[in-house]
């Protein structure tokens, strides 16, 4: 893609790029724009669910934000050998939203942070030992996951566009109309933006929907009036318990969920940096995210996990520069104190976050479809990637299609098409012979 660099802009490009203030903090707020509705809905729909009170919901909602800044940090920055140290955001899990539910219920929300705390332990002890287990992750493999995570996001920005399933006008031609509109001003941007205007599309794009929606009447702003100014947060708001089914449960959890990690941080660097993902960066981007939920815990996040449409907002704009994602940390760390500046992001609606980040999701299909180009296409790749695809999107879009099967599997696996084609593109990858020999890095 070119992006008619100049000297003034080169340094958006370069990981250890230095651009201005004025440059970095529109395309980190972009970054928040984009990973916000994902980062809070789940502490939405738990407190809704559980019937918390309005100060339990604001802390966990509170808590999605600092959880969402500290893993960002950890894998930008990195810490000894935690963190990817690659243009990564962090945010909370919606894979683990009904699990929480469940355990939640059936022992009380204190022993889901209890356990959380012994799976981020595990999770990082499973990065350490990625490095053992790296030679079976070829190309077919982390390239069917990435595939999988772009065309799985699809039916996500589609739902947005239409407003949110559940919501009153879902599907109008109203919501339609501002994510369109939405859409049409990230192209244009994208495709006929020059210098540094270019890279801040889905921003513009959300900027111009937002001011479509609120002409429109769509923009709900009563959420910031009875927010408070500054909120800080309290050591293990929720307690901690630590039943043993409660771990078992989230530690498989965590380690399924790994191996979605290992398809974002592949596309990341083949879509930001035109490489493959080091073993290094794996190992570290796991074990990363395995402090990052430990820490959350303190205060009442829940688990994290790397952003796919994020990713996507690095494959399209290429921005790489570190500045940029710590900017965004920072953003998030501010918004963490401030609900009032969360409840302001919040206000923005579905459809134009929906317009926004379709195009974004495209790019990470794009990116899966880049790394299995890198890899023939004989008969026993094809029918890895196309078995993978078929059982991971055909089982999760058929509801009730492994209804009969027991409750632990269909919680572990029933629910995420990218876990599915995962494991199936992995399998396969092991069984099947013509196996490639291992690559030195």
């Amino acid at each position: 893609m070119d992006h008619n660099v100049n000297n003034e802009n080169i340094e958006l490009f370069s990981w250890n790029g230095k651009p201005s203030l004025g440059k970095t903090i529109p395309i980190s707020l972009q970054h928040i724009f984009t990973m916000l509705a994902g980062n809070v809905t789940p502490a939405i729909i738990i407190a809704g669910t559980m019937g918390m009170t309005p100060e339990e919901s604001t802390t966990l909602l509170q808590a999605s934000m600092l959880a969402a800044a500290i893993a960002t940090f950890i894998q930008v920055i990195g810490v000894w050998k935690f963190g990817a140290r690659l243009p990564i955001i962090m945010g909370i899990n919606f894979y683990f939203v009904p699990v929480v539910i469940a355990l939640t219920e059936q022992f009380g929300i204190s022993a889901m942070f209890g356990a959380q705390i012994i799976a981020g332990v595990a999770t990082i002890a499973f990065g350490g030992f990625v490095r053992t287990i790296r030679n079976l992750f070829p190309a077919v493999v982390t390239g069917t996951t990435v595939l999988t995570i772009g065309v799985s996001l699809f039916p996500v920005a589609v739902n947005y566009m239409a407003g949110n399933a559940g919501t009153p006008g879902f599907g109008s031609m109203q919501n339609w109309a501002v994510a369109i509109a939405t859409l049409a001003v990230v192209l244009i941007v994208d495709q006929f933006g020059k210098g540094y205007i270019k890279v801040l599309g889905v921003m513009m794009g959300m900027l111009a929907g937002y001011a479509l929606a609120f002409v429109l009447g769509m923009v709900d702003l009563s959420g910031i009036g009875g927010a408070g100014l500054i909120q800080i947060p309290t050591l293990f708001p929720f307690g901690l318990t630590f039943p043993p089914q409660a771990i078992l449960t989230l530690v498989i959890m965590f380690v399924i969920t790994s191996i979605e990690n290992i398809g974002d941080i592949s596309s990341t660097t083949i879509g930001g940096l035109d490489r493959e993902a080091t073993t290094d960066e794996l190992s570290g981007g796991i074990m990363g995210n395995g402090l990052a939920s430990v820490i959350s815990t303190l205060f009442g996040g829940l688990p994290t996990a790397t952003f796919s449409q994020n990713v996507g907002v690095v494959a399209m704009t290429k921005v790489i520069a570190k500045p940029v994602f710590i900017g965004a940390a920072v953003l998030m760390l501010i918004a963490g104190f401030l609900p009032v500046f969360s409840q302001l992001l919040l206000s923005i609606p579905y459809p134009v976050i929906g317009g926004a980040t379709v195009s974004v999701f495209s790019m990470i299909t794009v990116n899966g479809i880049r790394l299995l180009l890198g890899t023939e296409l004989n008969n026993r790749n094809a029918a890895i990637i196309g078995l993978s695809l078929a059982m991971g999107i055909g089982i999760t879009g058929t509801q009730g299609s492994i209804g009969g099967f027991p409750e632990a599997f269909v919680t572990f696996l029933g629910g995420s098409s990218v876990i599915l084609a995962t494991l199936v593109a992995f399998i396969l990858n092991l069984v099947l012979p013509g196996r490639e020999k291992p690559k030195v890095e």
